[in-house]
């Protein structure tokens, strides 16, 4: 029991301490929020792109590609999508708050969360297996917040051909189709190179979640406790709670099902805040959301890595 609240604390603490890094960042006055901002656009635009192409690239297909893991996590998230959107709809709430909402439903951080994590609970196999998750599930992912956010605004419309130029365009989508072109072909590209995109790949991960410590408002959750409570109860527990549960009934395997629940079990992403900004939707719900969920997944994932090793499933 020891030995699995140690790996627990260790898969965690990393994700905690940077968090509270960003904190005194803010705090010591070294990072104005227009410097934030830049510094999130470089890590969305630049290295983010080059950590999913690295993890793509490198991932073994044969061993670590789960098409049933896939298939069930893309139904799951297809799920949460239409549901949250029945239910948000019979609310008094805004559209511009349903976009947010739903997106807090089924869009969870596999990039900045669940690829660091998969590697410390799983090894390297299970960072190449998630990677392929984030990969796929990215575009998926752009796609339907388009669709949610564009048909929750006002004079909103789904355009079709819009949001797949918008999904070829972004730069998530693109490092991880650029990663697996470039594993098919029938040469290696020089170590050199991989060994240069892979730490700044790194970097940006770290500097994600630092900046991310560094945008923490608590002056501002008071008065949206509500729905800040709502949405972190089903971010963080009901997604992979129902999740795990419909694995075990179905009969995934162990690996597969520790993956899923550090795939359903993460923090809003952090690009939903940027998104919301473009298509008028309620930016600050995203952020309060986003940040919330990021603090309080140091105390759930942790819970949950810890009853995975428990029930010898992780």
């Amino acid at each position: 029991m020891l030995d699995n609240l140690l790996i627990a604390m260790r898969c965690v603490a990393p994700i905690i301490i940077c968090l509270f890094v960003g904190g005194l960042v803010r705090r010591s006055g070294l990072l104005s929020e227009e410097t934030n901002r830049q510094m999130n656009r470089l890590v969305f635009t630049f290295l983010f792109p080059q950590h999913l192409f690295i993890t793509v690239y490198k991932a073994d297909f044969a061993t670590s590609f789960s098409l049933p893991l896939l298939l069930f996590y893309l139904e799951i998230v297809t799920f949460y999508l239409i549901i949250s959107i029945i239910v948000l709809r019979r609310q008094k709430i805004s559209p511009r708050e349903i976009g947010v909402m739903s997106q807090n439903a089924y869009r969870s951080n596999l990039n900045i969360v669940s690829l660091p994590l998969a590697e410390s609970l799983l090894g390297p196999a299970g960072l190449a297996s998630m990677g392929i998750i984030a990969g796929i599930m990215t575009p998926v992912y752009n796609f339907y917040a388009v669709f949610t956010l564009e048909m929750h605004r006002e004079g909103g419309k789904f355009n079709l051909k819009e949001v797949l130029i918008e999904i070829i365009k972004n730069p998530l989508v693109i490092g991880a189709a650029a990663g697996y072109l470039m594993h098919l072909l029938p040469f290696r590209l020089p170590e050199v190179l991989l060994s240069t995109m892979s730490t700044m790949g790194k970097t940006g991960t770290t500097l994600a979640l630092i900046l991310l410590g560094a945008s923490f408002r608590l002056g501002s959750l008071v008065s949206d406790r509500k729905r800040i409570i709502g949405g972190n109860i089903m971010r963080l527990i009901a997604a992979p709670l129902f999740a795990f549960l419909l694995a075990l009934l179905i009969g995934l395997d162990n690996r597969d099902i520790a993956l899923l629940v550090l795939a359903a079990g993460a923090p809003l992403a952090t690009v939903s805040y940027t998104m919301c900004q473009v298509y008028d939707s309620d930016a600050e719900l995203a952020a309060e959301l986003i940040v919330t969920t990021s603090m309080l997944c140091c105390l759930t994932l942790f819970l949950w890595i810890f009853a995975l090793k428990q029930l010898g499933i992780a």
